[in-house]
């Protein structure tokens, strides 16, 4: 039975397996060797996915769900999802427990589902395509990921009838895809750009082993932000001339996006291109229309602060690596806002050499994806992945100060203990938050988890001993346990209230460092 490769993009989804010690694409019914990642819902309530949902969203796009990736483990009031809200066609709640909840008329759906229906049909296409049951995966994800992320990517896999053999990063996907056969040993940067997230890691790699140096990202910087600012730029100019707004009109607004969008893509090989609109708002005007030029330079001037992120983030990986860009002998370029020239010429700027665009940067990644999975089904050790996690994890002490237990660019997996102490005389539990990031205090980090340690003896603060363990698997997957020392035995550990007061936190003077 074959084990599949996934890549679930932002926009879209590619799927690939290695066939006779050759990775391949599954193509689908009309040889088109990617996905579009969205849902979309009828008016008799029949869903679809794929090319079908992208159809129905230039005409519904009120009914049709996109960039579910990017919403995936996501709390509803966190800063970035708040700035990604005026950008979708759809409904945006707040669920009960505080995540986001996708609306279409009366029906609410969790990114995770959404996640969960493109990955049941990439499924599908690849049963179709091989001809027998599909049930194992490798499904990549951005560096960039957390924890929460992860492991609702996971189970968005496990919702659509696949078990996940690993979840591998995507940098190191498209790592796999360049260097599958190579022996020569040589540092590679891979520069990943797609339509949700970008990522940039710095890997070692040869004789089948793959070791990162060092990851980065930002899951809130991709292509579709690109074709947010052209698609601004285009109602800006329609609303100078005119005085009405399309932002307010959800299909002008998406044809709008679809238009920029496609302009983006033509002034990757041409120097200016038209964008013209007919009847963009008929319920106002049937002879209201958009009649614009683009330029290959206004683009690159319109989007230059988006591919400077880019860089920063590069820089920041770097200086966390002690690398520098001559450190590297290969840029290689994967994900489809690399084919942009301004980004190409950047790129080439900051490193000081071209980039390697041979590999298709829409396909790499679930080659890679696929190429791991052919390992892991094999049991083979010609391949070694060395990754790792891109955020420091750490746990909260007395005054919200956060104690790092593990660094960033640690390898997985990994596991580290800590022993603490309580805060004040007789405290019979402690409260445990983990937290992700680089900040010194709580408020500037990403809370993971919340646990509460019970029935500790009583005694003078500072006299009880309780070790913490958190390890991470191979997945970048974290789990937590808490013992009392003094009971010489396990306590329940058990998820409580986000809320809770930092009253009965641990005490920041740690008895013992194992």
């Amino acid at each position: 039975m074959p084990v599949i490769g996934i890549d679930l993009g932002t926009s879209n989804t590619c799927v690939a397996v290695v066939n006779n010690g050759r990775p391949q694409v599954i193509l689908d019914e009309k040889g088109r060797a990617t996905l579009p990642s969205m849902m979309s819902l009828n008016r008799k309530d029949q869903v679809f996915v794929g090319h079908m949902a992208k159809a129905q969203m230039s005409v519904e796009p009120e009914r049709t769900i996109h960039s579910a990736k990017r919403l995936l483990g996501q709390r509803f009031n966190s800063e970035d999802v708040q700035r990604l809200l005026p950008f979708l066609t759809y409904k945006v709640t707040q669920t009960d427990n505080g995540l986001v909840g996708l609306v279409v008329d009366d029906h609410c759906f969790s990114p995770t589902e959404v996640s969960a229906a493109v990955l049941k049909k990439v499924k599908s296409l690849a049963e179709t395509a091989l001809r027998e049951p599909v049930t194992q995966a490798v499904i990549s994800v951005p560096a960039h990921f957390d924890n929460t992320q992860r492991k609702e990517t996971k189970r968005a896999a496990e919702i659509a009838g696949l078990e996940v053999l690993r979840i591998i990063n995507e940098p190191t996907a498209a790592a796999l895809a360049y260097g599958f056969g190579m022996d020569a040993a040589h540092t590679i940067a891979v520069y990943d750009f797609g339509g949700g997230t970008f990522d940039i890691s710095v890997l070692e790699i040869g004789d089948g082993i793959y070791n990162v140096l060092a990851t980065g990202g930002d899951t809130f910087l991709g292509g579709n932000d690109f074709n947010q600012i052209v698609a601004n730029w285009i109602i800006d100019r329609f609303r100078t001339r005119t005085r009405i707004d399309l932002a307010d009109h959800p299909i002008a607004k998406q044809r709008i996006l679809d238009a920029a969008e496609f302009a983006k893509i033509q002034l990757s090989t041409q120097q200016e291109v038209r964008i013209e609109l007919l009847q963009i708002a008929p319920e106002i005007s049937p002879s209201l229309a958009i009649n614009d030029t683009l330029t290959r330079a206004q683009l690159d001037a319109l989007c230059a602060p988006l591919v400077d992120r880019s860089l920063d983030i590069c820089q920041s990986v770097f200086d966390s690596a002690g690398l520098h860009g001559e450190n590297v002998d290969q840029i290689v370029m994967v994900g489809g806002m690399t084919r942009m020239p301004l980004i190409r010429k950047k790129v080439q700027e900051w490193f000081g050499r071209a980039p390697n665009t041979q590999i298709n940067p829409d396909e790499a990644v679930g080659i890679g994806a696929a190429i791991q999975a052919m390992a892991l089904d094999a049991c083979t050790d010609d391949i070694l992945l060395l990754d790792v996690i891109p955020l420091t994890l750490s746990i909260e002490a007395a005054g919200g100060i956060c104690i790092p237990l593990i660094p960033k660019n640690t390898k997985v997996p990994h596991r580290v203990s800590r022993t603490f102490t309580t805060s004040r005389d007789n405290q019979e539990s402690v409260i445990i938050s983990i937290f992700q990031g680089e900040g010194s205090h709580t408020q500037d980090n990403i809370r993971l988890a919340t646990f509460e340690l019970a029935n500790i003896r009583h005694a003078k603060r500072m006299e009880p001993r309780i070790e913490v363990s958190l390890r991470i698997d191979v997945n970048g997957i974290l789990s937590i346990t808490a013992v009392d020392l003094d009971s010489n035995q396990s306590q329940s550990v058990q998820i409580v209230d986000m809320n809770l007061k930092a009253l009965d936190a641990l005490n920041a003077q740690e008895v013992d460092a194992l």
